[in-house]
């Protein structure tokens, strides 16, 4: 719930600030939808594997899976973080954005196979992919906007 508070809080910012201060917009959107989402998502994935299990709907006594996901998304977070911090500039910015955006889409695609597979979990998987494209696509939209302002 903390990562879905945080894309929404972080888009809303980032589209307010972009037709004022598109790199401000950039540097918001960096920070918070690949930062600190990425950040929340290790959370959830590692510490809080359990809860996350029943989220997605299948348990494991072997989360390992779970936790490789999780450091990615740290990883993910985390370099964000230090592109704001450090100022390396828009490109590596949009290499953020993009780097989360296709790690998603992978996500999304694997989400959408297995309601393919089985379709009564399409109800319970369906908003869950609709988030995540919402979210991909505007990723790779302050991505294409970092590539401008760089």
């Amino acid at each position: 719930m903390a990562s879905i508070v945080a894309t929404m809080v972080g888009i809303f910012l980032a589209v307010f600030l972009l037709f004022v201060n598109p790199a401000q917009a950039v540097t918001i959107a960096l920070v918070v939808l690949v930062g600190m989402v990425g950040i929340l998502s290790f959370f959830r994935h590692t510490i809080f594997f359990r809860s996350d299990q029943v989220r997605m709907g299948w348990t494991s006594d072997r989360p390992q899976f779970q936790m490789e996901v999780g450091y990615a998304n740290l990883a993910i977070g985390v370099m964000a973080l230090a592109t704001a911090v450090f100022s390396w500039g828009m490109t590596a910015a949009a290499v953020s954005f993009f780097t989360y955006g296709l790690y998603l889409l992978g996500a999304l695609a694997v989400h959408i196979r297995d309601i393919r597979m089985d379709r009564a979990l399409k109800k319970k998987k369906m908003p869950s992919i609709v988030n995540t494209a919402i979210f991909v696509v505007f990723l790779f939209l302050f991505g294409a906007v970092a590539l401008m302002q760089g």
